[in-house]
């Protein structure tokens, strides 16, 4: 994938070099359990594994990218598509911002963006999906800021720190976001 490029940020595939700090982040309890999605913290070797399977063995289905910092390259996090469904015209949005201080910084707002820019514009989908945890407030801020709408709740479907959490689902269709009137798509560059 040619890196995508925002004010800030920029998207791109991932790289051997990034293991250490995924690690660092997957192993952080305040990030990892809004994800609701995995099983942290892990080993350095568990790591390793997603790193070389993103490099070598991509899904083309389930997809990661790299979030990093224009100014000095640091990795910020990953955002990508889960079950992309091209003939359904569909998939489910992950991300997390792994770097606690960059976190309400608008870092996720600008991924979502270049992200969905992707999604409508190039890939020709109608509907983005995500799922989060109710009890996450600055991600659903995140996302509605994005224009993503909350579309019902599964309740009691996670069980973290004692107790069961409910899980919200959120999408944005084509329509929503070309009624947003921005392309957060600054630019393309091959690498």
């Amino acid at each position: 994938m040619p890196n995508i490029i925002g004010d800030n940020i920029y998207l791109r595939d991932y790289r051997m070099e990034d293991v250490e700090a995924v690690h660092r982040w997957r192993s952080l309890s305040e990030i990892t359990w809004w994800t609701a999605a995995y099983l942290w913290p892990e080993s350095t070797e568990q790591t390793r594994a997603f790193i070389t399977a993103q490099v070598n063995d991509v899904d083309p289905q389930n997809r990661k990218f790299a979030i990093c910092r224009l100014d000095d390259d640091r990795y910020l996090g990953h955002i990508g598509y889960e079950s992309l469904q091209l003939r359904r015209r569909n998939t489910e949005l992950g991300i997390s911002i792994g770097e606690p201080d960059f976190l309400s910084k608008g870092i996720g707002t600008e991924a979502i963006g270049l992200f969905l820019s992707v999604c409508f514009e190039e890939l020709g989908l109608h509907r983005v999906g995500l799922r989060v945890l109710r009890e996450n407030k600055r991600g659903i801020r995140c996302y509605e800021k994005s224009g993503f709408k909350t579309e019902g709740t599964m309740r009691d479907f996670y069980y973290s720190q004692g107790r069961w959490h409910d899980l919200l689902m959120m999408g944005i269709l084509e329509d929503e976001y070309r009624a947003l009137g921005r392309s957060a798509r600054r630019d393309v560059v091959e690498y």
